[in-house]
């Protein structure tokens, strides 16, 4: 989480589901103060605002600190590696899900489960009405102990290469999914 002149939120957690809209997620506002790194505004995406402390940290040893973490990824899982590169790796590559109607909302693991990730896409994309119905998809996908940049790279030309919609299954969204053409009520993912 980079301070940068102008503040910026940045999600620091979300709910296992993985779906912010449903189970929220922590958000927290990172700006500067001369000198100083301050964390402020904290939100919960499902509730509103969060009754934290404004956190104030100094600016050189807090952006050192920054560095070396997102350089040691020793502590990830391969299952944590591969969700990480295949979000970033679907996240870069709009063009199959302008076609679908949907956006990635998450891709995560579970560490019980080293086997499996589970990819999270909304659909309909970019909803600024939030009344309208909308639909979670879910995909849980295999993962091996094999490299993780190779299955990500594995798993993106996969999932690219067909409609997400029509391997996906109905896991979430709005109660009005029968106008969005799916049945209601969604599939009871196995996350655990």
């Amino acid at each position: 989480m980079q301070a940068r002149e102008a503040s910026h939120e940045v999600r620091l957690a979300w709910a296992g589901c993985g779906c912010e809209k449903c189970c929220g997620a922590l958000y927290v506002t990172v700006g500067r103060d001369g000198e100083q790194v301050v964390w402020s505004g904290w939100r919960n995406s499902a509730s509103g605002d969060v009754d934290l402390p404004e956190l104030r940290f100094a600016a050189g040893p807090y952006e050192a600190e920054v560095r070396r973490a997102e350089a040691d990824r020793a502590w990830e899982t391969t299952t944590g590696a591969v969700a990480r590169l295949l979000e970033a790796r679907l996240r870069s590559r709009t063009d199959w899900l302008l076609r679908w109607d949907c956006e990635v909302d998450a891709v995560w693991s579970h560490r019980e489960n080293p086997d499996r990730i589970h990819l999270l896409l909304l659909h309909p994309r970019d909803r600024a009405e939030t009344d309208l119905p909308w639909l979670q998809f879910g995909i849980a996908l295999p993962i091996s102990a094999d490299d993780p940049s190779a299955q990500a790279e594995q798993l993106e030309a996969r999932l690219t290469a067909t409609a997400p919609r029509a391997t996906a299954e109905v896991w979430g969204g709005s109660h009005h999914a029968e106008q969005l053409g799916y049945p209601w009520p969604p599939v009871d993912p196995d996350f655990g």
